[in-house]
């Protein structure tokens, strides 16, 4: 986390964070693919942990209830 925008992060790598297990409780949930899932994932996890930390830090809780 930074101020500014976050880097970007590849679907392989995001894969390899998350683990198969995470993974397929995700993709069962959503019912997309694992390839949608983290396609999906890699495009909009940069702009959401922005949005949830603005000023490059985590937000206290009640900072956070109140963005999402």
């Amino acid at each position: 986390m930074s101020n500014g925008p976050n880097k970007q992060i590849s679907p392989d790598d995001l894969g390899r964070a998350l683990g198969s297990d995470q993974l397929n409780a995700l993709s069962a949930q959503s019912g997309l693919s694992r390839e949608e899932l983290l396609a999906g994932l890699s495009r909009h996890l940069p702009d959401i942990v922005n949005h949830l930390t603005p000023d490059g830090r985590l937000p206290t809780e009640s900072e956070i209830s109140g963005r999402l």
